[in-house]
């Protein structure tokens, strides 16, 4: 959906700090962003495990990049591709991290 809303995208990158991302988006010269899309498996009743959230802390000043989370929940929500990419560009456009 990142590339339909018309980013400059790379999946699944592996950063310098180590960390491996699920997409790498370009957004302009300044400013570029991590997009995780986190699963069950990085929450407990909705809040970001331990792991998620020292990866998202970390990627930040080590790779010099925002990171955005996308909440399973919240995605799966989304019934079509005209409003997972309204979402998106939201999330996006406000660098809502977590």
């Amino acid at each position: 959906e990142l590339k339909a809303v018309g980013f400059d995208v790379d999946e699944e990158v592996l950063l310098g700090s180590g960390y491996r991302i699920d997409a790498f988006v370009k957004i302009s010269d300044e400013r570029k962003v991590a997009v995780e899309v986190d699963g069950p498996s990085h929450f407990i009743d909705r809040r970001p495990t331990g792991s998620t959230i020292l990866k998202h802390r970390q990627v930040v000043p080590l790779d010099r990049i925002e990171v955005v989370s996308v909440p399973y929940w919240e995605w799966d929500e989304l019934m079509s591709s005209e409003t997972k990419q309204h979402y998106l560009r939201e999330k996006l456009s406000n660098g809502q991290g977590m």
